[in-house]
């Protein structure tokens, strides 16, 4: 039974006189549980729902439709199921207070994996989930492997009842299901022969493991208690790069495809350039940062600038790792007339100096770095620091109060084209 939010005006489901607080039980005989239930068996051209209403009464109704369009129904979100590892390197346990509130939940739920791409370990599974990711065929999956010795990936996730990973992975490549995997990287633990073995394990299984990412262990000055964990020097990260993009190239030989990269922290701590974007294929690890910048270049690149824009200072925010880059193609968009662009590299206070994603930038370290200084008309945050729906950050401050505490107007921008439509709408509001 799932119980319905929301409505949308004038769709299928209102017309039918469903509304918010009734419950889904069935569709075509078939029990509802979640959104996955509901979205494939409503793909039927006339699906036959039992509704419980709020009053208590059961309803069956049959719903003529094209097998493509929505009945117009939206769920409470998705309750995770939480994570029952005890990962040496976890974001989440090193995380200060004050984030949103969601930010401190471990999942490690298959469903959310296939729904939003969230990693999982496969060690939460019962048999009832793994019949349930063959029969609705839920691919892809991500999955988080770290390591495929069983002793080594045990003492990574601090779990000693942790599933054979590679017995998980055949199982799921013989049941048709594609895998996108991951391999977070700590020096002297994972790293060296230890990587080398995992991600050739990985590539046994090609074409069902579709693409392997190595990510660098993340530390933020909030880890006391907790495993002592080194963080990448600039040494060590040309050597893992030296071991990625060898094997990547065997690969590319025998499969026609490169198979595992590198994340873009990689190459920006090691000093290295990061390949253009037809190194990545089809950038099938881009919401892991690997390849981010690659495509930013290539958009920036590909972007043509306006002869002129109303004259006007505008502050541009970013993280400590992408300042270098961001500050290279600024210099094209400072030759624009009538526009005046300062670039501010923010610390990361919040979390500690070793994170310097721009993704990770929260709203009060932008106003500390900001403070004193005159923003100009228009302030520009990095799109990845805020959340897309809501525009919060990280640590729970709005858009809206990070404009107040400025006194200025603040705009989200990913790429250079985002940025110049910033630029430009800002421009037609102003006329």
């Amino acid at each position: 039974m799932l119980e319905i939010a929301r409505v949308l005006p004038g769709s299928a489901a209102a017309r039918l006189g469903l509304a918010s607080g009734d419950a889904l039980i069935s569709v075509n005989g078939e029990e509802i549980n979640d959104c996955i239930d509901y979205a494939f068996t409503i793909a039927d051209e006339h699906p036959s729902l039992v509704v419980k209403k709020k009053g208590g009464s059961l309803v069956e109704t049959a719903v003529p439709k094209e097998p493509d369009d929505d009945l117009g129904l939206e769920f409470a979100p998705l309750r995770v199921r939480r994570c029952r590892n005890r990962c040496v390197f976890c974001f989440v346990d090193q995380m200060p207070k004050g984030c949103r509130r969601s930010l401190y939940v471990k999942d490690d739920d298959f469903r959310a994996s296939f729904l939003f791409g969230n990693y999982i370990t496969l060690g939460a599974l019962t048999e009832d989930d793994w019949d349930r990711i063959f029969s609705r065929r839920l691919s892809p999956l991500y999955v988080s492997v770290h390591a495929t010795d069983p002793s080594l990936r045990s003492f990574i996730l601090g779990n000693r009842k942790a599933p054979d990973i590679m017995a998980g992975l055949k199982r799921l490549a013989a049941g048709g299901i594609r895998m996108h995997t991951q391999i977070v990287t700590c020096p002297g633990i994972n790293d060296g022969p230890h990587l080398a073995r995992t991600v050739e394990d990985l590539a046994g299984l090609f074409p069902a493991v579709a693409s392997i990412a190595v990510v660098p262990v993340g530390l933020t000055a909030h880890r006391k208690g907790l495993f002592p964990l080194k963080a990448f020097t600039s040494r060590g990260a040309k050597a893992l790069l030296e071991s990625v993009e060898g094997l990547g190239a065997k690969y590319k030989k025998k499969f026609g495809a490169r198979l595992v990269f590198a994340s873009d922290e990689f190459y920006i701590k090691a000093g290295e350039p990061t390949p253009p974007a037809s190194f990545y294929e089809d950038f099938p690890q881009i919401e892991n940062g690997v390849g981010m910048v690659a495509e930013f270049l290539g958009d920036a690149r590909r972007t043509k600038l306006p002869a002129r824009i109303a004259s006007r200072t505008v502050t541009i925010v970013t993280g400590v790792s992408f300042g270098a880059i961001l500050k290279g193609v600024l210099q094209r968009l400072n030759r624009v007339k009538g526009v005046s662009i300062r670039l501010v590299t923010v610390k990361n206070r919040f979390f500690g100096p070793s994170v310097t994603v721009a993704g990770l930038l929260t709203g009060q370290d932008i106003l500390k770095a900001l403070r004193g200084r005159n923003p100009g008309a228009l302030v520009v945050v990095p799109a990845h620091a805020v959340k897309e729906d809501e525009d919060v950050f990280l640590d729970n401050m709005t858009l809206a109060h990070l404009e107040r505490a400025l006194g200025a107007p603040v705009r989200t921008a990913g790429t250079l084209r985002e940025l110049v439509a910033a630029l430009r709408g800002e421009e037609d509001r102003g006329k």
